[in-house]
């Protein structure tokens, strides 16, 4: 039995933080494939990105390569045409009510994070989630003190397409890097290996509804770190920051709590909130939901993130869409 020894886990550690070396760095990437099957891949052109609230502008522009899949909601939903007859989920209708889910991406955005984690990588470094490589590359390319790079990923198309794009195409990177097909509770379970470096990041999108999974596997990473080890979380203080924000928001508004399918984090500080008589001050609030924000676990299977509330969207839409689906 591993046992978890003055492990470092940083909530308050950012990554969404701007270097300019995230956009300089030369990254090996997947070519476009044709929408075909669970995933496919576009490289667009982006001349102007906004990153962590700021305009950038590339001269002439940047190619920028994304992986998308189905939208979950065309998985749960069959759409209809005025004769009743069903709308095929890949047809240009579908995608516009149902828009594909951008999964992994060089954004301006997704370089930075991945290189502010990158920077700290050091000893043997354990990675959840392969995404475009990106990571891995950033580290290998800033020269870390890394002694190998283990990477656990559970869509096999996911390491078919990367390695094909980067392993193969750069054979002296594959010298001390292993892929492994599983999924990362699996692993983290099962493996009697412990690692300097771990690095989280199988999940598509800061939602804070995502916090109680995030920290599931959290406990799961500690106890592979070897003392003085650390465990980072793509973009885990930005969720923490939006769960407190939420929470406060829905407080002042007297949301109808019971009324909602709700994730286990804002479960607990609905279940905190329930009680409390006469005012709360705005700081007892926040401590509270970043209580339960940092120390709610619950693994992902347990519960539909999309089942529960949230006032996040890309647009007014989607927000109320998100929310109606609760």
């Amino acid at each position: 039995m591993k046992e978890s020894t003055s492990v470092v886990f940083d909530p308050d550690w950012r990554d969404d933080v701007f270097d300019c070396r995230a956009l300089e760095i030369s990254l090996t990437l997947p070519v476009p494939t044709p929408r075909d099957g669970d995933i496919w891949i576009e490289v667009r052109a982006t001349q102007d990105e906004t990153i962590f609230g700021q305009q950038h502008t590339y001269k002439p522009y940047r190619r920028k390569t994304v992986i998308l899949k189905p939208s979950e909601l065309s998985q749960r939903f069959t759409l209809l045409d005025e004769n009743g007859r069903a709308i095929a989920s890949d047809s240009s209708i579908a995608s516009a009510i149902f828009p594909p889910k951008a999964w992994m991406s060089d954004s301006g955005e997704e370089r930075c994070m991945m290189l502010a984690a990158a920077k700290l990588a050091k000893g043997h470094v354990l990675i959840g989630g392969l995404g475009l490589g990106i990571y891995p590359q950033f580290v290998l390319a800033l020269g870390r003190p890394i002694g190998s790079i283990t990477i656990v990923e559970s869509d096999p198309q996911v390491i078919e397409i990367v390695t094909r794009a980067w392993l193969e195409k750069r054979p002296e990177q594959n010298k001390n890097v292993k892929i492994v097909e599983a999924t990362i509770e699996d692993y983290l379970s099962t493996t009697e290996q412990v690692f300097d470096t771990i690095y989280l990041d199988t999940w598509d999108d800061a939602d804070p509804r995502l916090l109680a999974y995030v920290n599931e596997l959290i406990g799961l990473a500690s106890p592979c770190c070897l003392p003085g080890g650390t465990v980072r979380c793509w973009g885990y203080a930005s969720m923490v920051d939006a769960f407190i924000k939420t929470a406060k928001a829905l407080t002042q508004q007297g949301f109808p709590w019971a009324r909602y399918s709700l994730d286990p984090a804002l479960r607990a500080y609905a279940s905190w909130l329930e009680g409390k008589e006469g005012h709360l001050s705005e700081a007892d609030i926040e401590q509270a939901a970043r209580t339960c924000a940092l120390t709610t676990r619950q693994p992902l299977i347990a519960y539909e993130r999309h089942r529960c509330f949230s006032m996040m969207g890309n647009s007014r839409s989607e927000a109320l869409r998100n929310a109606a689906l609760s």
